[in-house]
């Protein structure tokens, strides 16, 4: 087996980048529940952080295209997600009220608020509580005496200093987030030339990475918070510390070549004028809202579900790692190692309506669950709906990228993924709110699939309206792709053609241009051989 060793330090950084996130990041919502913030306020957090964070990561994409410094703005923003992922541990809790079960308040109709309803009726509403489902259904194993965490209101928390600490690191940490995923990527296709469809064998070691660390994670924290009321996430927080400041050393020495064209705004403008290109940017938020649902709630429902199976669940962080693991080892990183067959060999189209279908069947399923350990196998399909859909997207800017804007385009299809994970984050939150967790889910999945159905018939009609400008990839290749190798094979028609009947001399484009390039001495023994090859071409003609 050959070792690209060209591209071995950027696998190198995928491995440390998503080992120092995988502990964390997935369990950031959980912590904010645990530190006292009520679940309608988490998604409201993880709303307005994709969106605030669009104007850093677009300003960011740009400074780097602009100045030529795209390591400077990486490293940064390496540095600036380390710190703030460390400052999360450090926050202070928002110290809650303790209150008996029997006097807290149970929000589900036609159930009185002396004690908590049966997992049918919980299952159906929200409950003013941390825990939804908290006695499983059987009241006689809920005592009277025993405590539960009741939520602030939002009003409340406005006024506490704690809330706006958290969220400070969250915001700052998502902000550094974002930058890192767009420079790494712009990054990575540079490296990679004329073999952009290698990508995703670059991005699944990350994947790999990212499901170990989780699972490791999540054990260590199960281990380290035995017999303690809450999780410690101190064991996560040190492995965040250390792989990210190893990542800071392999990003200070990564190779790669910057063109020395700077970004013209005219060209993003041309290509954001392009029908086929704005369909792809709603399609592009419609996924990163799925993606947002399941980012922000996920957990949380898995909390519930779990709590409401058993109130004794003793492997909760152990599921999710679990979790985790199945997402990024068995399910991801296959998609990912072909995930640029697949869509060379079905289309961007085609790729895109197969993650919008499977992200419909993944939320639907999940509302179906009521024993924690069956989310497991659901985790199968998150490699055909997140790592195809991703691989999709980044792939699909570089396709569409002027020449100087790599940065700029990353960052503002990634800014649209982003964006639609906050809109999903606000969605998400409101149907929590509304109608419950396993329902938001359905809601969330059933819109998948209504979206996949008028997506096929937009581009179908596109692709009637504008033929001119060609939709995304039709049989594996992309429109400039078509364009760079029918140009020179006409180029090459028309040389030969003026070859026959001796009106110019058949030499291609590119001898012509190699020949500039040479000294005066070199150029006469070119234009010898060249002489010598239409000879050659005349007498078989």
């Amino acid at each position: 087996m050959r070792v690209d060793w060209k591209m071995f330090p950027m696998k190198l950084h995928y491995i440390l980048r998503y080992a120092g996130t995988g502990p964390l990041m997935p369990f950031l919502p959980v912590i904010a529940r645990q530190k006292g913030v009520s679940d309608h306020l988490v998604g409201i957090i993880w709303t307005v952080m994709p969106f605030f964070s669009l104007l850093v990561k677009t300003s960011a994409g740009a400074l780097a295209d602009y100045l030529r410094a795209h390591r400077a703005v990486f490293l940064t923003s390496l540095i600036i997600m380390t710190a703030a992922l460390t400052g999360i541990y450090w926050s202070p809790a928002i110290d809650p009220e303790e209150h008996p079960i029997a006097n807290a308040t149970w929000d589900a109709p036609g159930t009185s608020g002396d004690r908590p309803p049966p997992w049918d009726a919980v299952r159906d509403t929200d409950v003013e509580g941390t825990s939804v489902g908290l006695c499983g259904g059987n009241t006689s194993e809920c005592p009277g005496a025993s405590l539960t965490r009741v939520e602030l209101p939002a009003s409340e928390l406005a006024t506490r200093y704690e809330f706006w600490f958290l969220f400070f690191w969250l915001l700052l940490q998502f902000c550094g987030y974002v930058v890192v995923l767009d420079l790494q990527e712009a990054v990575c296709f540079q490296m990679l030339g004329d073999a952009p469809h290698r990508y995703g064998q670059q991005r699944l070691w990350g994947t790999i990475s990212y499901g170990l660390a989780a699972v490791a994670g999540g054990a260590l924290v199960d281990w380290y918070s035995k017999d303690q009321d809450e999780k410690d996430y101190w064991p996560a927080h040190v492995m965040v510390a250390l792989f990210l400041a190893l990542d800071v050393l392999v990003v200070a020495r990564l190779r790669f070549s910057v063109t020395d064209k700077k970004i013209s705004r005219a060209d993003v403008h041309e290509v954001f004028r392009r029908p086929s290109v704005m369909l792809t940017v709603l399609t592009t938020v419609v996924l990163g809202l799925s993606c947002g649902m399941i980012g922000t709630f996920h957990f949380l429902l898995v909390e519930d579900v779990a709590a409401a199976w058993d109130p004794e669940f003793s492997h909760l962080k152990l599921l999710q790692g679990l979790m985790l693991g199945v997402q990024c080892l068995v399910a991801e990183v296959p998609c990912l190692f072909l995930a640029g067959w697949l869509i060379k060999k079905i289309g961007y189209v085609n790729a895109f309506l197969l993650s919008l279908s499977t992200f419909c069947l993944r939320l639907c399923l999940y509302a179906a669950v009521t024993n924690p350990w069956w989310f497991l196998p659901i985790e199968l399909l998150h490699g055909v709906s997140y790592a195809v859909a991703f691989a999709g997207v980044a792939s699909y800017a570089n396709s569409v990228t002027p020449e100087g804007a790599e940065a700029t385009m990353q960052a503002i299809f990634g800014g649209v993924f982003f964006g639609g994970t906050g809109v999903g984050g606000l969605v998400g939150g409101w149907l929590f709110h509304i109608v419950g967790g396993w329902r938001a889910f359905l809601f969330v999945g059933v819109g998948n699939g209504v979206y996949a159905m008028l997506y096929l018939a937009a581009h179908l009609a596109v692709r009637r309206l504008w033929p001119a400008r060609p939709p995304p990839p039709q049989g594996g290749k992309n429109y400039d792709e078509t364009r760079s190798t029918e140009e020179p094979a006409r180029e090459q028609q028309l040389l030969l053609n003026a070859a026959q009947v001796k009106l110019i001399p058949a030499t291609s484009s590119s001898e012509f241009n190699n020949s500039d390039r040479q000294h005066s001495s070199e150029d006469s023994e070119r234009e010898a051989v060249n002489q010598r090859k239409l000879t050659n071409i005349v007498t078989s003609v």
